[in-house]
């Protein structure tokens, strides 16, 4: 009796120990234009100067990783997330057995080459979703629309479908942000900024490509742009 006693009472030290060392994880997603909150169809202006209003815009995040101070990797392989401004609850992702000292998360910014070519798809990947071409382009990684005075389509317009997976067109990207110090909040707090959309490594002016709806040059622009448009925000 005393041994079976002193054996549950180390089982429960290192259930314990497990829980103090995984716990959940929540990362929530700020979308701002600069820092001006978004809010669909009011008015906005990106750094060129450019007035224009959102409708929709949304992003798939897949193979998220969470890497602690010593290098490993909790990897969550398997979970693909359609964050949709028009669903507020699709900016919150919640992550279980997260380690608790975590100091890196890592993501796809779009759906990997592998679920591309997976045949239907459903969930978030459904093509009911509005962000899937072809089965022989693949899936919308990330969808911006809306109306700009500088655009010369019809309604003013502006609609950006960026996707595309295979050799020279792979727009892809991964997400590396590091935490700053050493005081992690329960919800990760993150800013996602539009206007990198515009201003980044390349310069994109509503007024001249009001429109992208394939892979490409001008997809691997925009891509190469709105790559940078994450950051932690510091609480």
């Amino acid at each position: 009796m005393k041994y079976l006693l002193q054996y549950l009472l180390l089982l429960l030290l290192g259930l314990c120990a497990f829980s103090e060392a995984q716990t959940q994880q929540s990362i929530s997603f700020q979308h701002m234009m600069g820092n001006q909150a978004l809010v669909l169809d009011d008015s906005l202006q990106n750094s060129h100067g450019e007035k224009l209003v959102v409708r929709r815009f949304k992003y798939y995040i897949s193979n998220l990783v969470l890497i602690d101070e010593q290098g490993n990797r909790q990897a969550y392989p398997d979970n693909y997330y359609l964050v949709n401004e028009a669903e507020p609850s699709s900016k919150k992702i919640v992550l279980p057995n997260a380690p608790k000292n975590y100091s890196v998360i890592e993501f796809l910014l779009g759906v990997d080459s592998a679920r591309n070519c997976s045949g239907i798809q459903t969930g978030v990947l459904d093509p009911m979703q509005g962000m899937f071409w072809t089965w022989n382009t693949g899936y919308v990684f990330a969808k911006l629309e809306g109306a700009a005075p500088s655009s010369g389509l019809p309604a003013h317009a502006f609609t950006y479908h960026i996707g595309g997976f295979r050799t020279g067109e792979n727009v892809l990207k991964t997400i590396r942000l590091a935490i700053p110090g050493r005081s992690l909040p329960k919800d990760l707090q993150v800013k996602v900024d539009i206007n990198t959309w515009f201003s980044g490594t390349n310069t994109l002016l509503i007024a001249d490509r009001p429109v992208c709806h394939s892979p490409g040059a001008l997809a691997m622009k925009f891509a190469a742009n709105y790559a940078q448009m994450f950051s932690i925000i510091q609480p």
